[in-house]
């Protein structure tokens, strides 16, 4: 839920339809969903020759997800797979010569001495002249991230804190005594700090720095790393990271000391500049994020998008440092835009109904990135002189699967203020004029979006295939709009953001395409939420599947790794002001409007779930037993925030969606 976002449309439409040319041959299923390949992690080779990747695969004999690395020449664009262990391999990265290919796993692997080592990621180096990936590392708590110096000659590594032989030894003896209890008083293990010499092959721990540690990126000089902190490691302090240089002796120096976050600084290629991210609003995940530079030292540090409609959400430099280039969610879709770092001229480098993700460039300029669109699946790509090139064909995928149709539909909300936008689904053999089932879909966040692209984490194309249509509205709050859009719902979850909805829906009656006795209503997180929430204003869907989601703000709050998204959207803790009608942490709580609930609904979540606890879930069920109503709650151990922690497990999670939907909104038995 968290930042891994009554008729009020004057019907203004918008609508950009896409249609699908896949032969029909048998229905989408959950399994199918769950095989697609698709590649991601992409590293351009310095020569731009080369494009590593990796794919993640199921293995649903173990109900494991298997990630390996693979190649892409861009002359043929032929593909091979380059690892093939039993344990994954992830994270490539290629040496500044071209010379190397490194990525991690946890794969077994003998020393110089043949001893085994098991259990822990460690750094693997795969020679593009021939032979076998070797082991580089061996450090006791394997890695966490590694980067390679621009000379080729180290690579910086960081990894959780050793401890000492006298602690191991007690924990060990604690656990074995059962008396290993904690309190939060407990040291957390902070992080070791390593540089790796390519040359003799040695690792040398240079300092322990604190947990939060991450994102380090060399100078040109090869002397010192600029990475960012939050100090604790906390998710709950995602808004208090600084920038911190280290150099390869371990002296540290702040740069950055801002009430909000800064993130993802990038040295320019001349060493003078540090390009990075900042917020427009210190405390609240859901602000605006910016581009700045400033001069390498931390001084004069200057905003190029306050002008900008929408988020940066990263930035790399070109390798001629004449520009920067970053990623925005501009609605249903995101591109990449290059930013004059002197006068912050914007130049989008490409455009159309696509969205683009990843940044990775090449020594001669040349800049990849992932591709996705309504009809297709991600596949990686070029981007030369405005037009994007696609190099690979992970789509192929879908041929065997039923035309379907998508399109984005816009209408003005009745309040004038914004132009709400939802990606529309119809079903294989959609027919102009006839009323179908609907199923609404919530996103996560609420600082999230729908993209206009063919593959959702939801069931979308397997409910599409039973015949009805899905909507999935970017309400109010979402990512992808304006500021002022962004921090819309603030003060208001399950206010304007559940009227956008029901809107979007009515509109859909009202066209004359929605069946209106055939709805259901879904989602995860805050679209658990706004799921719970749904049902208790309204009885109108037939049918409710609410995955992880939050039913009472207390025990999201009480439960929660980040208690602090409450204040950051209520604005007060629950005991300064009144426990009454009143108080936004009870108003807009579906606890507390319960006895409406009529809605069968499916309850789904995971027992390790540390973004919003089972608890909610539990409490949900609990009531909604108690009040005799028709639900299932399904406990799934092991999985954490999202349920697709193991492959199985998802497949489970979209199969029971469907047929919840099917029973009791399709009425198929």
């Amino acid at each position: 839920m968290k930042n891994f976002r009554t008729a009020f449309y004057i019907f203004l439409i918008t609508t950009v339809p896409q249609v699908f040319t896949f032969g029909a041959q048998r229905n989408f299923t959950a399994i199918d969903h769950v095989k697609l390949e698709m590649p991601s992690s992409i590293a351009l080779s310095p020569d731009g020759k080369l494009i590593a990747f990796t794919i993640r695969k199921p293995n649903l004999e173990t109900s494991t997800w298997m990630t390996q690395v693979y190649l892409l020449t861009i002359a043929d664009k032929s593909v091979r797979q380059m690892t093939s262990s039993t344990a994954s391999c992830y994270s490539p990265a290629w040496s500044p010569d071209g010379k190397w290919l490194t990525f991690v796993s946890s794969r077994d692997f003998l020393d110089d001495t043949l001893h085994k080592h098991r259990g822990t990621p460690q750094l693997f180096a795969l020679p593009m002249n021939g032979g076998e990936a070797t082991a580089l590392t061996d450090l006791p708590n394997g890695i966490e991230e590694y980067h390679w110096s621009p000379d080729g000659k180290t690579i910086a590594i960081l990894s959780e804190e050793e401890l000492s032989k006298e602690k191991q030894a007690e924990t060990e003896q604690r656990k074995n005594l059962k008396m290993d209890w904690t309190s939060s008083l407990d040291p957390k293990q902070e992080k070791d700090f390593w540089l790796f010499n390519v040359a003799s092959r040695t690792a040398r721990k240079v300092k322990t720095l604190d947990r939060g540690v991450e994102d380090l990126s060399w100078s040109p000089d090869n002397k010192t790393l600029v990475y960012q902190t939050n100090y604790t490691g906390e998710y709950n302090d995602a808004q208090k990271y600084d920038l911190w240089t280290i150099n390869i002796d371990g002296n540290q120096t702040q740069l950055t000391s801002a009430a909000g976050p800064e993130t993802h600084a990038r040295f320019s290629p001349d060493g003078k500049f540090i390009a990075y991210i900042t917020q427009t609003v210190p405390d609240i995940e859901f602000a605006k994020t910016e581009l700045n530079v400033m001069n390498a030292d931390g001084k004069s540090s200057r905003n190029l998008t306050k002008s900008f409609t929408y988020a940066a959400n990263n930035c790399e430099w070109s390798p001629d440092g004449k520009t920067i280039i970053v990623e925005t969610n501009e609605r249903t879709n995101a591109y990449l835009y290059k930013v004059n770092p002197e006068s912050g001229k914007l130049e989008k480098l490409t455009d159309g109904a696509f969205t683009l993700s990843e940044i990775s460039t090449s020594k001669s300029g040349l800049l990849a990135t992932t591709k996705e669109t309504a009809t297709t699946l991600c596949e990686i790509a070029l981007i030369r002189k405005g037009s994007v090139e696609t190099l690979t064909d992970f789509s192929k995928q879908l041929a065997e699967f039923p035309q379907t149709s998508q399109e984005v539909i816009s209408v003005k909300s009745r309040d004038g203020k914004y132009d709400i936008e939802a990606v529309l689904v119809k079903p294989a053999g959609y027919v102009d004029g006839k009323k179908y089932p609907l199923l609404l879909a919530y996103h996560g966040g609420p600082f999230g979006n729908y993209h206009n692209v063919w593959y959702q984490y939801y069931p979308v194309q397997e409910i599409a295939d039973e015949g009805a249509m899905v909507v999935m509205p970017n309400v109010r709050g979402s990512a992808g709009c304006s500021d002022e859009f962004a921090q819309s719902n603030r003060y208001d979850l399950g206010g304007g953001d559940f009227r956008d909805a029901m809107d979007v829906v009515d509109y859909l009656i009202q066209k004359g395409f929605v069946d209106s006795t055939k709805m259901g209503v879904t989602g995860g997180s805050y679209g658990g939420y706004m799921t719970n929430w749904t049902i208790s204003q309204t009885p109108r869907f037939k049918s409710a599947v609410s995955m992880y989601g939050i039913f009472s703000w207390f025990t999201d709050w009480s439960n929660s790794f980040q208690p602090s998204f409450e204040q950051m959207y209520f604005g007060y803790n629950y005991w300064e002001k009144p426990l009454d009608t009143n108080s936004l942490w009870i108003r807009t709580s579906a606890m507390a409007y319960v006895k409406n609930i009529i809605t069968p609904t499916l309850i789904l979540h995971g027992t390790e779930d540390v973004y919003t606890n089972i608890a909610n879930s539990r409490e949900m069920y609990q009531a909604l037993h108690e009040l005799g109503r028709t639900v299932e709650f399904v406990v799934y151990p092991r999985a954490g925030h999202g349920l697709r922690n193991e492959p199985n497990e998802y497949i489970n999670v979209l199969d029971r969606s469907v047929q919840w939907f099917s029973k009791y909104t399709l009425e198929k038995e």
